[in-house]
């Protein structure tokens, strides 16, 4: 049945020639365009009407022939590749999402995020002192990794064994100890592009990943904190050690800037996640950078604040929901959260263990949200069914879409999916 197709295709060729042979009014057989002025008066209408059949035929057969070739490539009963294009599409016409943060509570909420829209930004700290991220940034002199890699790895396209590599980490006596390949092939890749953000962008494309990955900014900063007794902490690593209650944090240098695709995203975007994370480490650093303030308070998107399960020792000792979001609202400005997403349910067996680690459920109350200028307080089970107190990627990005769809202009999001899968049926169904 390909030759049908080929034959209409051909068809809608010869007739396009002909209309616009009629269009222009030269190289027609003089017999011939006797008898069309003779009966329809207007030989240039005929043209336009033989091209647009001409235009309509190749349009058609070029489309059931392409639907054909993809049928035929399949396997028998395979589904995949119409799948893979079903998914594709699909992800492509994603609303555009935009989440600030670091740490594992990012990685979470990208892996669950993917599943709905590949047009992901992630704006990620860059002020991590410890650990692998910590040695290359004191020995080759940049910005520290190890969040960056994560979230690489979390949008990665499948979770195949190069994603699995890139988060592998050495276990061994020596200097490797600690550092993981991700950590390793960024550094790497910045001594050969010579900047930070380029060796992310190139890895990025290696692992195919959904979206972007973003440092919140390229400037190498130490995070600073200022304890209720006055005392001032430098360094990540130090203020999660400290003993005091955290008042403010700040950056240092603090005339540091975002860069322009992290803006860019911000004031495109349909939607602003901030969170989950440490407050004080993860997510307050992104927030400090002013000119990323400065967008997050503009920016037409609605804004979601996902909080902490679990309190952290040292950073939120005692800290309730509304505690975490007030920290937010007090760099921000007032009306700057529209969600706040809190978690309900609380495994009673894995309690006691965090417990003996001074860590403790993070409590809501649903109206002294509110009166912070909270729109809407999401009360979710966001629980992953392990042995870990922790969001769960599923659960976490449902949420974050179901908040789309109720604050977010939705209209061409809603019919494309049954768009696509119109047209799926049709090339599954082709003959």
């Amino acid at each position: 049945r390909v030759k049908r197709w080929i034959a209409l295709i051909i068809a809608g060729v010869l007739l396009f020639g002909a209309g616009f042979t009629f269009i222009i009014g030269k190289n027609i057989p003089l017999d011939v365009y006797n008898v069309v002025k003779a009966t329809l008066k207007k030989p240039g209408a005929f043209g336009i009407t033989l091209a647009f059949f001409g235009i309509v035929f190749m349009f058609y057969g070029i489309r059931r022939l392409t639907i054909r070739f993809i049928k035929l490539f399949l396997p028998d009963g395979d589904k995949h590749v119409v799948d893979m294009l079903y998914e594709e599409m699909y992800l492509r016409r994603g609303i555009r999402i935009v989440v600030i943060g670091g740490g594992t509570g990012l990685h979470t909420l990208l892996r669950g995020l993917k599943q709905h829209t590949s047009n992901i930004t992630a704006i990620v700290t860059v002020s991590d002192d410890g650990g692998s991220s910590g040695r290359l940034r004191d020995e080759l002199n940049i910005l520290p990794p190890g969040d960056i890699r994560q979230c690489i790895a979390a949008l990665a396209r499948s979770e195949t064994s190069v994603a699995e590599l890139f988060s592998t980490r050495f276990r061994c006596e020596g200097p490797l100890n600690g550092h993981s390949v991700g950590n390793l092939l960024l550094a790497a890749m910045t001594e050969l592009k010579g900047d930070f953000y380029q060796a992310v962008k190139e890895l990025s494309k290696v692992l195919d990943i959904q979206g972007q990955v973003i440092p919140s900014t390229l400037s190498n900063v130490t995070l600073c904190a200022e304890l209720e007794d006055g005392i001032i902490v430098r360094g990540e690593t130090n203020i999660t050690n400290s003993t005091g209650r955290v008042r403010r944090v700040f950056l240092s240098p603090p005339n540091c800037q975002a860069l322009p695709e992290a803006l860019r995203a911000i004031q495109e975007a349909d939607i602003v996640v901030i969170g989950p994370g440490s407050l004080f480490t993860s997510i307050m650093p992104n927030l400090v950078v002013k000119d990323l303030a400065a967008a997050l308070r503009n920016t037409k998107a609605v804004r979601v604040y996902v909080c902490n399960i679990m309190s952290q020792p040292g950073e939120t000792d005692d800290f309730s929901a509304s505690d975490h979001a007030e920290k937010i609202i007090g760099l921000l400005g007032k009306k700057t959260l529209d969600y706040v997403v809190v978690n309900k349910r609380f495994p009673v067996k894995q309690l006691e263990r965090y417990r003996k680690k001074d860590q403790f459920p993070v409590r809501y109350n649903v109206e002294e949200l509110k009166k912070l200028g909270v729109r809407q307080v999401m009360v979710e089970d966001l629980i992953m069914e392990d042995e870990l107190v922790r969001h769960d990627p599923e659960k976490l990005g449902a949420v974050i879409m179901n908040i789309a769809r109720q604050a977010v202009p939705m209209a061409n999001l809603r019919r494309w999916p049954a768009e696509l899968e119109k047209l799926r049926e049709n090339i599954m169904g082709a003959k």
